[in-house]
């Protein structure tokens, strides 16, 4: 297995990075941000999707559920089960966000 600077040293070698912890730093700053603005992305497409925001949107399911739990409806069931599976991406999304933000943060990056 190469070690950090053996897989840096072509980087250097062709002159995109100065030196290993400079490349090091530049890779671990893109790689955050990509995933920062993957999750970012995910968030802002289903807030579009939906007109409302996370925390909105867990309201407005648990009223859609109530209602399905009152009057069952096969095609209630199926946009409520839809929209369960939306909320989990949603929550995953928030948390991986946070979670990338925090990294960026702590890494000074």
């Amino acid at each position: 297995m190469m070690t950090m600077p053996e897989m840096i040293e072509p980087f250097i070698q062709r002159g995109l990075f100065a030196d290993v912890d400079t490349a090091v730093a530049e890779m671990a700053r893109n790689y955050t941000t990509q995933h920062i603005q993957q999750y970012q992305d995910t968030i802002n497409r289903l807030q579009a999707h939906y007109g409302m925001t996370y925390e909105q949107f867990l309201t407005y399911l648990q009223a859609r559920a109530d209602i399905l739990a009152q009057n069952p409806d096969p095609a209630l069931n199926e946009a409520v089960m839809q929209e369960e599976e939306d909320a989990l991406e949603w929550k995953i999304a928030q948390d991986m966000l946070h979670n990338w933000l925090s990294i960026q943060a702590e890494a000074s990056l």
